[in-house]
């Protein structure tokens, strides 16, 4: 790998000769420090909405380097970091009622908010298998577990950072200079009158800072440094060097020319005489449908949560695993999206089972399981939930113990996500099936159109061999009474409540 090109271009080269991009990375990692030091890996994210798929990618970055370290003998950890120390956007709090009156004060002050967005996702990871089950629900872990959370509101407030932010305070010039900025932008002090971040520095002293607050009017001189926030830039070198950060993941936009990780590399160099931490760029998640890219602030977005709901974590791990991470990803819930990633995941394990050495590395970082036990296709299970009314345990028993996981997730999907005969529901009226209380022997097409107006409301349905297999003759014949009695569907709410447990009727 070449060491002549310096400037942000040298933060997308990648050792393509690698099995997996996260080898590279990886590689790097254990060429830079020394068989002891143990590798720190951080994933960092604001708070400021939910946290989504798009987020998800810094995480998975960080937790497949770790595991590719792993794979090479290396001890290493990670360092979740909440960024709830950052402020609240005032048209965020114009727009969302539970961060009314918090415009620019720190996302952390939001207690409860803050901390409910950040424990669900710390359970999401859990699922993942990413984060120790036996973290705390903050994600907390004793000191020296290779997994640990930070809460950087938390750890400001605390005074940790307290002698680098002096440090920086007396070098602001010197910074200033470094990212061609002007010294009193370096930094925002939360006013020790209303909290707020809507503040002008005056004069930054060694340890002091002059300033004038714009919403309360306050004009001050603070020694309280821990409520000097440094600008974005300052505050993840700072947070770097107190943490001895070896790797971060970032978005591309944070690495281009002029972005973060290219504008901080002068103050490595000429100020804390240290190493940028190797960076793992990555590319934009978006949503089939949806141009721009995921966004949690705005409220829209799939979560980790969502894509649970529907497949196992190995799986997850392969869609981001599988493309360069240096590549945009699309994800999506739609039948061609959910059938997409099952298809491309059974074909990647049978190249695994094959010996192709670049599948063999990703299955290793994605899950400890060999995958062996052929699977189902997703498409069959699919198939004989909608023939089957959605009995999961007969489906089960169908396709074996090794189809159990795929008849729930799709199951899940269907219930969510897909298209149910038994939704598709018709304003037509049947005309009466029985005569002398018994079905009729001979059938066409309008008289089992009849028979699923008549069972379920709607126009399609499994066969009536598979309705007296499941149901049985006598069931159905008192479905299609209790129809034309008293106006009732006995069977629809059988299948609606295999299809949707607890939530009875039509979606």
């Amino acid at each position: 790998m070449s060491t002549t090109r310096t400037g942000y271009a040298d933060l997308f080269q990648q050792d393509h000769t690698q099995p997996h991009w996260a080898y590279h990375y990886a590689r790097r990692l254990v060429e830079r420090h020394g068989p002891e030091r143990r590798v720190v890996i951080q994933t960092s994210m604001s708070p400021s909405g939910w946290f989504h798929v798009g987020n998800f990618r810094d995480t998975a970055c960080a937790y497949l380097v770790h595991r590719a370290l792993e794979r090479l003998g290396r001890e290493s950890s990670i360092l979740l970091s909440f960024d709830d120390y950052d402020p609240v956007r005032p048209s965020q709090a114009a727009a969302q009622a539970d961060l009314a009156g918090y415009g620019t004060r720190p996302l952390g002050a939001v207690t409860e908010r803050s901390r409910r967005i950040c424990r669900r996702y710390i359970d999401e990871l859990k699922r993942m298998g990413i984060c120790p089950v036996e973290a705390d629900a903050d994600g907390r872990t004793p000191a020296g577990s290779p997994w640990q959370t930070h809460y950087q509101y938390e750890r400001y407030s605390s005074g940790v950072y307290v002698p680098l932010q002096r440090r920086y305070l007396r070098g602001a010039k010197r910074l200033a200079k470094l990212l061609d900025q002007v010294p009193e932008h370096l930094f925002t002090v939360y006013c020790e009158q209303c909290g707020r971040g809507s503040t002008r520095n005056l004069r930054l002293g060694r340890d002091r800072v002059r300033y004038v607050c714009e919403s309360c009017g306050t004009l001050s001189t603070t020694r309280r440094v821990e409520l000097v926030k440094p600008s974005w830039a300052l505050d993840w070198t700072l947070r770097v060097t107190h943490e001895r950060i070896d790797c971060e993941p970032a978005g591309q936009d944070h690495c281009s020319a002029g972005s973060t990780m290219d504008r901080t590399q002068p103050i490595y160099r000429g100020y804390l005489r240290a190493h940028q931490p190797v960076i793992v760029p990555y590319g934009l998640v978006r949503q089939f449908g949806d141009r721009g890219k995921v966004s949690g602030s705005r409220g829209s977005g799939l979560t980790v949560g969502d894509l649970l709901r529907v497949m196992p974590p190995r799986i997850i791990l392969f869609l981001y695993g599988r493309p360069n991470c240096l590549s945009d990803i699309r994800l999506g819930l739609d039948r061609g999206s959910f059938l997409g990633a099952y298809d491309a995941y059974d074909r990647f394990l049978a190249e695994a089972r094959a010996g192709d050495p670049r599948a063999v590395a990703l299955n290793e970082l994605i899950t400890d399981d060999p995958g062996t036990t052929p699977l189902p296709r997703m498409r069959a299970v699919l198939g004989l939930l909608h023939a089957n009314c959605y009995d999961v345990e007969l489906v089960t028993a169908l396709t074996g113990e090794s189809g159990a996981e795929r008849v729930r997730h799709g199951l899940a999907w269907l219930a969510g996500y897909g298209r149910c005969w038994i939704d598709e529901v018709s304003d037509a009226e049947p005309r009466p099936l029985l005569s002398g209380g018994a079905l009729p022997e001979r059938w066409d097409r309008a008289s089992y159109r009849d028979l699923y107006l008549t069972l379920f409301g709607t126009e399609s349905g499994p066969p009536l061999r598979r309705l007296d297999a499941l149901f049985g003759r006598e069931a159905v014949v008192a479905a299609v009474h209790a129809y034309h009695d008293r106006a009732e569907r006995p069977l629809r709410e059988r299948v609606l409540a295999q299809l949707r447990p607890g939530e009875p009727g039509a979606r």
